[in-house]
């Protein structure tokens, strides 16, 4: 019997051995890993993704770039971006900041987008010197800190919160004050909005650094709602994060002025916008850099900061080693921005 199972298994290996290996490999295919990956993603035209009740005929365009990320790739995905040096590699608790779940960073990241929106109305308005209705609506919980208990409490990045127990707050100020009033170890109840849900979370208070104020123990912001004068919309639903505001504003404000600011060309770029007007440094410029060489971009508008070169010093590396055709301009303001499209020749027919 011993004998006649040994022939068997000699007859059969090769096939053993072929099912074996197809079961490890759709197991292999199958498996998530706790990474994501990162690459070129696209350059698109912003001028059909927004509308303002105003025609402009463009003769160039402005493109908005963005990275491509994949969350919870299989092993084969994993090797083919590290082999790939156009791609990357991170931890899934890196790339999201170490929020609370997958879930979070998405809602966080749509909340950056309708933020980058608002900030692009309120600082294209503010350039042309027009008036735009602004309303206070909640306070954003941006990122939970180390002390905070918040989050085994069921409090989440990305939560946004529109009232305190029985109060109803517009503002961090207000939220802020409420809470500083009362002591560490004593439980408040936040309510609000998480993603198109609503929550309730009762959490515990402690005391933050460095003065020992009471609070939840997170970093905030005010949620803003911006209704321009103007038939303004927006179609980026899509995209998530703030690195489309400025390409968003300089869009807005060729339509409502009138001005070709193209002047022929494809003009890329990237960068955070301020209300006041202020361009804010990006993650990922690299791979949105060989994003606008794939779509022939002549231009691509990089964020700079005297205090942090990180977004320029990259781009002049990747340009390099790449050999990428757009030229580079260095923005600090959105002011430098139009000033630079306004003294730029024509593009030759």
């Amino acid at each position: 019997m011993h004998a006649h199972r040994k022939s068997w298994i000699r007859r059969y290996r090769t096939s053993l051995l072929i099912g074996t290996l197809i079961v490890l490999f759709v197991y292999a295919y199958m498996k998530p890993w706790p990474y994501m990956l990162y690459g070129p993603g696209s350059a698109e035209p912003v001028h059909p993704r927004v509308e303002t009740g105003r025609e402009l005929e463009e003769k160039g365009a402005f493109l908005f770039t963005t990275v491509s990320t994949y969350s919870k790739p299989n092993i084969f995905s994993i090797v083919y971006a590290k082999l790939n040096p156009r791609m990357e590699v991170k931890t899934e608790e890196v790339a999201t900041s170490g929020a609370t779940n997958l879930t979070a960073y998405r809602n966080l990241l749509a909340w950056m987008r309708d933020s980058s929106e608002a900030n692009a109305l309120m600082a294209a308005y503010t350039a042309m010197d027009r008036p735009i209705d602004v309303k206070e609506q909640g306070v954003i919980v941006y990122a939970l800190l180390p002390e905070s208990k918040a989050r085994d409490h069921g409090l989440q990045e990305g939560d946004i919160i529109t009232k305190v127990d029985e109060l109803e707050v517009g503002n961090a100020k207000e939220l802020s004050q409420y809470l500083t009033a009362k002591k560490a170890g004593e439980e408040v109840t936040v309510s609000g909005t998480r993603g198109k849900e609503t929550f309730s979370a009762t959490v515990p208070l402690v005391a933050m650094a460095p003065d020992n104020r009471t609070g939840i123990g997170f970093r905030n912001e005010t949620v803003l709602k911006v209704t321009p004068p103007d038939p303004v919309k927006f179609d980026f639903a899509d995209t998530g994060g703030p690195s489309a505001g400025l390409m968003m504003t300089l869009e807005i404000i060729a339509q409502l002025t009138g001005e070709d600011l193209t002047k022929g060309y494809r003009i890329a770029g990237t960068g955070t916008i301020s209300a006041d007007g202020t361009v804010g440094l990006i993650g990922g410029i690299n791979y949105k850099l060989m994003a606008a060489d794939r779509e022939k971009a002549d231009y691509f508008l990089v964020p700079y900061s005297p205090q942090n070169e990180s977004n320029w010093t990259l781009a002049q590396e990747t340009v390099e080693d790449l050999k990428l055709k757009p030229k580079l301009v260095k923005v600090s303001t959105l002011k430098e921005a139009v000033d630079f499209l306004k003294n730029l020749e024509p593009k030759p027919a």
